[in-house]
């Protein structure tokens, strides 16, 4: 009976030790744990500073790129008065030009009329040589017959006269004949001596009419070829200005187009920036909503501690009504047995489908290093978490549509649910392994139906993803 005693003091004793071994152990792992998660939360805190400065340094290059595109803005408003100024002259001169071209128009019909008039004047003038010329030949037609008259006279005595043929008649009839004959002679010598005096003092006439026609004939020549000359030079000079103002403005439109270039590079990086400072945004935020989680997992943890010693006293207490044991925990299987890894295990598969891409660098949409593997499977199909844990993050993101981030404090691994369908689960929320958070989509970036999933060591950081296969079954 004492020995019986004995044994059961030993068990009893031997039972508690054994709790106290385990509780001892237990507390220790939670205050490592406590010690890992402060450390992880100084860490993500740093980087959120780091994030946080890089936005500012990102909003004041943004400021900047709105600065010099209300400087460019401000030389283009400058460039568009100028190549307005330079637009009115263009038209102006133009407007001259074509002033111009009518006055070369009036004037070249004034020469061709002027020509008609010289041509004119150069029929009249050899009409007036054609009748100066007949009438030379009458003059020197006259000067024979009144030479051949004087010839006759002198050949006749020379002193006879007029009165003696008349007085010399034989009969009354004989004196009337030469009276009237008489009267013809004299008549015809003095119209021949009136027609020589007037075809002289007419030809004398015609040659002075055709030398100052002559002359006025060349110098209207003379002053239309100036006039027409003149206007030539000015057309060319005009041509020459207005080529001038089109090498203007062809330097004002290309000064505009380097320009708008300008603008629109400016308001392309501004939006590039814009869109850096959300992804900073988002980072930020995620980093937040993490460290929010770690604390929480934190105090769980030392909750957790504190239930332990509270256990402990109480299975002291009641040591000797009551008795426990480690438990045993199994080696998780493979919940997806079309895919396979061949990691560790310590993750499940997050959805079932087909593997499309590594992580790795990838040749497609860009290249590029691909931060996690793409299972493809139809639209809506369960996506599940891969490990017991808190959502640090659920949110559409504007690359990664509808993305889940669950932080593993037992694994210290975030793992990342991108291109959802749909979204189960808030941020803060607890999760289990194997519990459906979300639905397969196609949001974001995405080309298909497929999920994109990423493992971070500790929490989540841009670009540090690791490769999830190490950790699947």
């Amino acid at each position: 009976m004492k020995r019986c005693y004995l044994i059961l003091t030993v068990l009893i004793m031997g039972i508690i030790f054994s709790s106290t071994s385990v509780f001892a152990e237990s507390a220790n792992e939670l205050d490592e744990k406590v010690d890992e998660l402060e450390e992880e939360k100084n860490q993500i805190n740093q980087e959120a500073n780091g994030v946080e400065s890089e936005v500012n340094e990102t909003e004041g290059k943004i400021d900047e790129n709105q600065e010099q595109q209300e400087e460019t803005e401000s030389e283009i408003e400058v460039i568009n008065s100028d190549l307005a100024d330079t637009q009115a002259k263009l038209q102006a001169k133009e407007s001259d030009i074509a002033a111009t071209n009518n006055k070369i128009a009036e004037t070249e019909d004034e020469i061709a009329k002027t020509e008609e008039e010289i041509q004119e004047l150069k029929d009249e003038i050899e009409a007036l040589k054609d009748e100066i010329k007949e009438l030379e030949e009458k003059i020197d037609s006259r000067e024979e017959l009144l030479k051949d008259r004087l010839r006759s006279i002198q050949q006749n005595g020379g002193n006879t006269s007029y009165l003696e043929v008349i007085l010399g008649a034989q009969s009354f009839g004989d004196f009337i004949n030469r009276a009237t004959a008489v009267t013809k002679i004299m008549d015809s010598d003095k119209k021949i001596m009136e027609e020589q005096q007037a075809d002289k003092e007419k030809m004398e006439e015609n040659k002075v009419a055709v030398e100052e026609n002559k002359e006025d004939m060349e110098e209207k020549q003379e002053g239309l070829e100036e006039d027409k000359q003149d206007l030539e030079d000015t057309k060319a000079t005009l041509v020459v200005q207005k080529q001038e103002l089109d090498g203007i403005q062809v330097t004002l439109n290309d000064q505009m187009d380097d320009r708008q270039n300008l603008m629109e590079q400016l308001e392309t990086e501004e939006e590039e920036l814009h869109e850096h400072k959300m992804s900073l945004a988002e980072e930020q935020e995620t980093l937040q909503q993490q460290a929010t989680v770690i604390e929480q997992a934190k105090k769980e943890a030392k909750q957790k501690i504190e239930q332990l010693a509270e256990e402990q006293r109480k299975e002291e207490e009641e040591a000797n009504n009551s008795s426990g044991g480690p438990s045993d925990a199994g080696v998780q299987s493979n919940n997806n047995p079309s895919l396979s890894a061949g990691g560790n295990g310590s993750l499940a598969w997050p959805a079932a489908g087909t593997k499309t891409s590594n992580y790795g660098y990838r040749s497609f949409d860009g290249g590029g290093f691909h931060y996690g593997i793409d299972i493809a499977n139809g639209k809506g199909t369960a996506i599940k978490a891969v490990a017991d844990g808190v959502v640090s993050r659920s949110y559409v993101s504007s690359s990664y549509g509808n993305t889940i981030f669950i932080y593993h404090p037992e694994l210290d691994l975030t793992t990342v649910y991108a291109h959802l369908n749909s979204r189960g689960v808030s941020s803060g929320d607890s999760v289990s392994r194997g519990q459906q958070i979300g639905g397969m989509g196609d949001t974001g970036h995405s080309f298909g139906d497929h999920l994109h999933f990423e493992v971070h060591i500790g929490g989540w950081k841009q670009h540090n993803g690791v490769n999830p296969l190490n950790y699947l079954p």
